[in-house]
Protein backbone atom coordinates (compact mmCIF):
# COMPACT_ATOMS: atom_id res chain seq x y z
CA UNK A 1 0.00 0.00 0.00
CA UNK A 2 2.76 3.03 0.69
CA UNK A 3 3.69 1.94 -2.48
CA UNK A 4 0.63 2.48 -3.88
CA UNK A 5 -0.08 5.68 -2.06
CA UNK A 6 3.64 6.94 -3.29
CA UNK A 7 2.77 6.56 -6.91
CA UNK A 8 -0.98 8.27 -6.52
CA UNK A 9 0.85 11.12 -4.96
CA UNK A 10 3.54 11.43 -7.74
CA UNK A 11 0.55 10.84 -10.53
CA UNK A 12 -1.03 13.98 -8.55
CA UNK A 13 1.94 15.99 -8.54
CA UNK A 14 2.36 15.52 -12.67
CA UNK A 15 -1.44 15.20 -13.68
CA UNK A 16 -1.66 19.19 -13.78
CA UNK A 17 1.55 18.98 -15.57
CA UNK A 18 0.72 17.41 -18.21
CA UNK A 19 -3.13 17.85 -18.97
CA UNK A 20 -1.69 21.69 -19.08
CA UNK A 21 0.93 21.25 -21.15
CA UNK A 22 -1.47 18.77 -23.37
CA UNK A 23 -3.89 21.82 -23.80
CA UNK A 24 -0.91 23.69 -25.58
CA UNK A 25 -0.09 20.95 -27.38
CA UNK A 26 -3.91 20.00 -28.38
CA UNK A 27 -4.35 23.63 -28.98
CA UNK A 28 -1.93 24.40 -31.72
CA UNK A 29 -1.98 20.71 -33.36
CA UNK A 30 -6.03 21.38 -34.39
CA UNK A 31 -4.64 24.95 -35.88
CA UNK A 32 -6.90 27.50 -33.24
CA UNK A 33 -5.69 31.04 -32.78
CA UNK A 34 -2.48 31.06 -30.58
CA UNK A 35 0.04 34.54 -30.47
CA UNK A 36 3.17 32.81 -29.49
CA UNK A 37 5.27 35.73 -30.15
CA UNK A 38 2.62 37.93 -27.76
CA UNK A 39 2.38 35.39 -25.08
CA UNK A 40 6.63 34.53 -25.35
CA UNK A 41 7.00 37.79 -25.04
CA UNK A 42 5.21 38.63 -22.23
CA UNK A 43 5.87 35.68 -20.25
CA UNK A 44 9.53 36.56 -20.70
CA UNK A 45 9.70 40.06 -20.21
CA UNK A 46 6.20 40.68 -17.25
CA UNK A 47 4.63 37.70 -15.80
CA UNK A 48 8.28 35.59 -15.60
CA UNK A 49 10.27 38.59 -13.63
CA UNK A 50 6.90 39.20 -11.68
CA UNK A 51 6.73 35.48 -10.18
CA UNK A 52 10.33 35.76 -9.45
CA UNK A 53 10.20 39.02 -7.83
CA UNK A 54 6.81 38.49 -6.33
CA UNK A 55 8.48 35.03 -4.65
CA UNK A 56 11.75 36.51 -3.33
CA UNK A 57 10.43 39.28 -2.06
CA UNK A 58 7.41 36.99 -0.17
CA UNK A 59 10.52 34.81 1.27
CA UNK A 60 10.34 34.10 4.83
CA UNK A 61 14.10 32.16 4.65
CA UNK A 62 17.46 32.73 5.98
CA UNK A 63 19.80 34.42 3.92
CA UNK A 64 21.97 31.48 4.66
CA UNK A 65 19.37 29.22 2.91
CA UNK A 66 19.03 31.50 0.14
CA UNK A 67 22.76 32.14 -0.38
CA UNK A 68 22.59 27.96 0.04
CA UNK A 69 20.10 27.80 -3.06
CA UNK A 70 22.23 30.06 -5.60
CA UNK A 71 25.22 28.14 -4.75
CA UNK A 72 23.34 24.93 -5.16
CA UNK A 73 21.96 26.30 -8.34
CA UNK A 74 25.44 27.65 -9.86
CA UNK A 75 26.99 24.17 -8.88
CA UNK A 76 24.34 22.15 -10.67
CA UNK A 77 24.67 23.90 -14.25
CA UNK A 78 28.40 24.91 -13.79
CA UNK A 79 29.03 21.44 -12.94
CA UNK A 80 26.97 19.65 -15.84
CA UNK A 81 28.24 22.31 -18.53
CA UNK A 82 32.17 21.42 -17.30
CA UNK A 83 31.91 17.56 -17.59
CA UNK A 84 29.78 17.98 -20.90
CA UNK A 85 32.89 19.89 -22.80
CA UNK A 86 35.19 16.71 -23.13
CA UNK A 87 31.68 14.63 -24.55
CA UNK A 88 31.00 16.90 -26.66
CA UNK A 89 34.70 17.32 -28.16
CA UNK A 90 35.04 13.86 -28.11
CA UNK A 91 32.59 13.40 -30.01
CA UNK A 92 33.10 16.69 -32.13
CA UNK A 93 29.71 18.22 -31.24
CA UNK A 94 30.02 22.31 -31.76
CA UNK A 95 29.87 23.74 -27.97
CA UNK A 96 27.69 26.46 -29.59
CA UNK A 97 25.12 24.22 -30.36
CA UNK A 98 25.03 21.67 -27.88
CA UNK A 99 26.47 23.50 -24.43
CA UNK A 100 23.69 25.84 -23.46
CA UNK A 101 21.37 22.89 -23.85
CA UNK A 102 23.33 21.11 -21.83
CA UNK A 103 23.98 23.32 -18.92
CA UNK A 104 20.81 24.87 -18.52
CA UNK A 105 17.27 22.89 -17.92
CA UNK A 106 13.79 23.53 -18.08
CA UNK A 107 13.99 24.94 -14.47
CA UNK A 108 10.72 26.71 -15.20
CA UNK A 109 8.39 25.51 -17.85
CA UNK A 110 8.51 21.98 -15.68
CA UNK A 111 10.58 23.03 -12.94
CA UNK A 112 8.53 25.01 -11.13
CA UNK A 113 4.77 23.31 -11.29
CA UNK A 114 6.58 20.20 -10.44
CA UNK A 115 8.01 21.43 -7.48
CA UNK A 116 5.01 23.57 -6.76
CA UNK A 117 2.65 20.29 -6.81
CA UNK A 118 5.38 18.30 -4.62
CA UNK A 119 6.45 20.30 -2.01
CA UNK A 120 3.66 23.39 -2.14
CA UNK A 121 4.57 26.68 -1.87
CA UNK A 122 7.60 26.35 0.27
CA UNK A 123 8.74 24.45 -2.66
CA UNK A 124 8.25 26.57 -5.21
CA UNK A 125 9.58 29.66 -3.70
CA UNK A 126 13.42 27.13 -3.44
CA UNK A 127 12.27 26.26 -6.95
CA UNK A 128 12.22 29.81 -8.03
CA UNK A 129 15.41 31.01 -6.34
CA UNK A 130 17.18 28.25 -8.46
CA UNK A 131 15.13 29.29 -11.67
CA UNK A 132 15.94 33.07 -10.70
CA UNK A 133 19.71 32.29 -10.53
CA UNK A 134 19.29 29.80 -13.95
CA UNK A 135 17.53 32.49 -15.75
CA UNK A 136 20.48 35.55 -14.97
CA UNK A 137 22.65 32.61 -16.18
CA UNK A 138 20.80 31.40 -19.40
CA UNK A 139 20.32 34.98 -20.56
CA UNK A 140 23.64 36.36 -20.24
CA UNK A 141 25.54 33.10 -20.55
CA UNK A 142 23.28 31.47 -22.54
CA UNK A 143 22.86 33.95 -25.57
CA UNK A 144 27.35 34.62 -25.19
CA UNK A 145 27.46 30.78 -25.89
CA UNK A 146 25.23 31.00 -29.08
CA UNK A 147 26.57 33.71 -30.24
CA UNK A 148 30.21 33.38 -29.49
CA UNK A 149 30.50 36.70 -27.97
CA UNK A 150 28.78 38.28 -24.96
CA UNK A 151 25.79 41.00 -26.40
CA UNK A 152 25.40 43.41 -23.47
CA UNK A 153 22.34 44.45 -25.64
CA UNK A 154 20.78 41.48 -24.81
CA UNK A 155 21.60 41.11 -20.60
CA UNK A 156 20.66 44.54 -20.20
CA UNK A 157 17.27 44.12 -21.96
CA UNK A 158 16.30 41.09 -19.47
CA UNK A 159 13.83 42.12 -17.03
CA UNK A 160 14.28 39.37 -14.42
CA UNK A 161 17.91 40.29 -13.93
CA UNK A 162 16.50 43.37 -13.10
CA UNK A 163 13.65 41.43 -10.39
CA UNK A 164 16.53 39.85 -9.24
CA UNK A 165 18.44 42.53 -8.21
CA UNK A 166 15.54 44.74 -6.60
CA UNK A 167 14.31 41.79 -5.11
CA UNK A 168 17.53 40.93 -3.42
CA UNK A 169 18.05 44.45 -2.07
CA UNK A 170 14.42 44.32 -0.67
CA UNK A 171 15.58 41.58 1.27
CA UNK A 172 18.90 42.88 2.56
CA UNK A 173 17.62 46.41 3.73
CA UNK A 174 14.48 45.13 4.89
CA UNK A 175 12.64 47.71 3.22
CA UNK A 176 9.08 47.81 2.92
CA UNK A 177 7.14 46.68 -0.02
CA UNK A 178 3.76 48.60 -0.81
CA UNK A 179 0.71 46.72 -0.96
CA UNK A 180 -0.06 47.90 -4.26
CA UNK A 181 3.30 46.82 -5.96
CA UNK A 182 3.39 43.39 -4.10
CA UNK A 183 -0.33 42.37 -5.40
CA UNK A 184 -0.04 43.46 -9.35
CA UNK A 185 3.48 41.45 -8.98
CA UNK A 186 1.78 38.69 -7.46
CA UNK A 187 -1.02 38.76 -9.91
CA UNK A 188 1.13 39.05 -13.01
CA UNK A 189 3.30 36.47 -11.94
CA UNK A 190 0.31 33.99 -11.43
CA UNK A 191 -0.03 33.68 -15.12
CA UNK A 192 3.37 32.26 -15.38
CA UNK A 193 3.05 28.73 -14.45
CA UNK A 194 0.01 27.82 -16.52
CA UNK A 195 1.42 30.22 -19.64
CA UNK A 196 4.87 28.97 -19.54
CA UNK A 197 3.05 25.13 -19.38
CA UNK A 198 0.84 26.12 -22.84
CA UNK A 199 4.24 27.59 -24.68
CA UNK A 200 6.05 24.66 -23.43
CA UNK A 201 2.98 22.27 -25.15
CA UNK A 202 2.82 24.60 -28.58
CA UNK A 203 6.44 24.44 -28.48
CA UNK A 204 6.54 21.07 -28.09
CA UNK A 205 4.21 20.31 -31.01
CA UNK A 206 6.05 22.42 -33.84
CA UNK A 207 9.46 20.35 -33.06
CA UNK A 208 10.09 17.54 -35.35
CA UNK A 209 12.77 15.15 -33.98
CA UNK A 210 15.78 15.20 -36.19
CA UNK A 211 19.04 13.11 -36.11
CA UNK A 212 17.27 10.68 -33.71
CA UNK A 213 19.87 8.88 -32.87
CA UNK A 214 21.94 12.07 -31.61
CA UNK A 215 19.04 13.55 -30.46
CA UNK A 216 17.75 10.71 -27.50
CA UNK A 217 22.19 9.83 -26.88
CA UNK A 218 22.47 13.50 -25.94
CA UNK A 219 19.18 13.79 -23.98
CA UNK A 220 19.84 11.24 -21.70
CA UNK A 221 22.91 12.73 -21.12
CA UNK A 222 21.57 15.73 -20.57
CA UNK A 223 19.10 13.98 -18.09
CA UNK A 224 21.10 11.56 -16.49
CA UNK A 225 24.37 14.21 -15.91
CA UNK A 226 21.63 16.56 -14.67
CA UNK A 227 20.56 14.25 -11.92
CA UNK A 228 24.05 12.98 -11.10
CA UNK A 229 25.68 16.29 -10.46
CA UNK A 230 22.16 17.69 -8.63
CA UNK A 231 23.67 13.92 -6.40
CA UNK A 232 26.93 15.09 -5.78
CA UNK A 233 25.62 18.54 -4.89
CA UNK A 234 23.23 17.97 -2.24
CA UNK A 235 25.65 15.40 -0.96
CA UNK A 236 28.64 17.48 -1.23
CA UNK A 237 26.55 20.62 0.54
CA UNK A 238 24.96 18.46 2.92
CA UNK A 239 21.54 19.38 1.75
CA UNK A 240 18.33 17.70 3.10
CA UNK A 241 14.73 18.31 3.44
CA UNK A 242 13.05 20.48 0.68
CA UNK A 243 15.89 22.28 -0.56
CA UNK A 244 17.14 18.72 -1.07
CA UNK A 245 14.28 17.90 -2.91
CA UNK A 246 14.11 20.94 -4.81
CA UNK A 247 17.35 20.86 -6.46
CA UNK A 248 17.33 17.54 -7.33
CA UNK A 249 14.57 17.97 -9.19
CA UNK A 250 15.21 21.02 -10.88
CA UNK A 251 19.06 19.93 -11.61
CA UNK A 252 17.22 16.64 -13.47
CA UNK A 253 15.28 18.95 -15.91
CA UNK A 254 15.08 18.36 -19.32
CA UNK A 255 16.27 20.85 -21.55
CA UNK A 256 14.94 24.19 -21.58
CA UNK A 257 12.61 25.34 -24.81
CA UNK A 258 14.75 28.93 -24.76
CA UNK A 259 18.08 26.58 -25.77
CA UNK A 260 16.05 26.02 -29.19
CA UNK A 261 15.39 29.64 -29.08
CA UNK A 262 18.44 30.75 -28.84
CA UNK A 263 19.96 28.42 -31.32
CA UNK A 264 17.02 29.96 -33.59
CA UNK A 265 18.07 33.22 -33.61
CA UNK A 266 21.61 32.62 -34.17
CA UNK A 267 21.75 29.62 -36.70
CA UNK A 268 23.09 27.41 -34.26
CA UNK A 269 21.61 23.94 -35.94
CA UNK A 270 18.02 24.57 -34.59
CA UNK A 271 16.62 21.41 -35.85
CA UNK A 272 19.36 19.69 -33.33
CA UNK A 273 18.37 21.68 -30.31
CA UNK A 274 14.85 20.83 -31.27
CA UNK A 275 15.40 17.63 -31.16
CA UNK A 276 16.84 17.60 -27.61
CA UNK A 277 14.09 19.46 -26.01
CA UNK A 278 11.37 17.01 -27.71
CA UNK A 279 13.37 13.67 -26.83
CA UNK A 280 14.33 14.97 -23.33
CA UNK A 281 11.14 16.31 -22.63
CA UNK A 282 9.89 12.59 -23.75
CA UNK A 283 12.08 11.28 -21.45
CA UNK A 284 11.49 13.32 -18.40
CA UNK A 285 7.80 12.56 -18.50
CA UNK A 286 8.37 9.23 -18.54
CA UNK A 287 11.39 9.85 -15.48
CA UNK A 288 9.52 11.93 -13.35
CA UNK A 289 7.70 9.57 -11.35
CA UNK A 290 10.27 7.41 -10.20
CA UNK A 291 12.34 11.38 -9.73
CA UNK A 292 9.26 11.73 -7.35
CA UNK A 293 9.10 8.70 -5.31
CA UNK A 294 13.18 9.70 -4.76
CA UNK A 295 12.49 13.17 -3.73
CA UNK A 296 8.93 13.70 -1.96
CA UNK A 297 8.71 13.15 1.76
Amino acid sequence: MPALALLSDAFAVLAPVFLVAAIGYGWNRADLPYDSAFITTFAVNVSSPCLVFSALTRLHLPAGVMAEMAVAATLCMGVTALLSVPLLLATRLSLRVYLPAMAFPNAGNLGLPVCLFAFGESGLSLAVLFYAVMSVGQFTLGPAMAAGRFDLGVIARTPTIYAVAVAVAIQLTGAALPNWIGNTATLLGNCAVPLMLLSLGVALSKLRLSGAVRALSMSAFRLAGGFAVGLLVIWAMGLTGPIRGVVLVQSSMPVAVFNYLWALRYGNAPEDVAGMVLGSTAMAFVALPALLMVVMP
